[in-house]
């Protein structure tokens, strides 16, 4: 379980520094083909949707300057499932460095072919945030 756990772990991470690295297909390998991922800005279902909304926001500048980090996290694992818990902020890196979001993540994950990936994301952001 361990394990497990420090495989989901370094997805987690993976998916944070895809944000940031602006690795589009990186970000959309987080999820399984039929995952969904439910933010504050919309919901992407299947890797098509997922991976247009990640190049959306990258080509759009809102990411552009910013730095993602994972917060506290944890994790519960079943078997070939999991669910998680975890925090982030983003940072405004661009000039001086200043938070600019904070939020948390609740996951559903799945073990399939040896390979843990997201089911489900559901991003919430802080009553701070100003867009």
């Amino acid at each position: 379980m361990h394990n497990d756990k420090l495989e989901i772990l370094e997805l987690l991470n993976r998916y944070i520094l895809s944000i940031d690295s602006h690795d589009d297909a990186r970000f959309a390998d987080n999820f399984h083909d039929d995952g969904v991922y439910v933010s504050p800005f919309g919901t992407a279902k299947g890797r098509v949707e997922i991976l247009a909304t990640i190049h959306q926001w990258h080509s759009g500048g809102i990411t552009a300057g910013k730095r993602h980090m994972i917060g506290a996290w944890s994790i519960d694992v079943a078997g070939d499932h999991a669910s998680s818990v975890s925090s982030y902020w983003v940072v405004d890196a661009s000039d001086s460095t200043k938070i600019v979001a904070t939020g948390g993540y609740q996951d559903r994950l799945e073990k399939r072919n040896g390979v843990w990936k997201l089911l489900e994301r559901v991003q919430s952001i802080d009553p701070s945030f100003k867009g």
